[in-house]
């Protein structure tokens, strides 16, 4: 799945949180959608190269690809909240685990990463 960062025209500083960070018409690869219960879904983007991915409000985004990678599962969470990616990375802790910088968890997000890019490359139908 990929989508393309279209700054909105609104100073509702929950959407727009982080978009700064993002380039106006640069397509990127989304690599989870995260849907809280109380409010809209955000994308995990991969924004820059030294960069930890990082969670943006959907609605900054248009869907360029809506082709879901094969690995992505549907995982729920006992607030209402879901979420689609890689079965590993919704384990209990993993997020943790990764920001902590912990060598499996950066090796399982490396691993499954690389899946996710290799389904999100364009085909002649997109």
């Amino acid at each position: 799945m990929r989508a393309r960062f279209t700054p909105p025209r609104t100073e509702d500083a929950v959407m727009l949180q982080g978009t700064d960070s993002l380039k106006e018409g640069r397509e990127y690869i989304v690599l989870e959608i995260f849907a809280p219960y109380d409010r809209s879904a955000l994308f995990r983007i991969e924004f820059a190269e030294s960069e930890n991915p990082a969670l943006f409000d959907s609605r900054v985004f248009t869907v360029t690809s809506t082709a879901l990678p094969p690995t992505w599962r549907y995982a729920n969470y006992e607030t209402g909240s879901f979420t689609l990616c890689p079965e590993p990375w919704s384990r209990p802790g993993f997020w943790e685990s990764y920001y902590d910088h912990e060598p499996s968890a950066l090796e399982v997000y490396e691993s499954e990463k690389q899946k996710i890019i290799t389904a999100s490359q364009p085909t002649v139908a997109d």
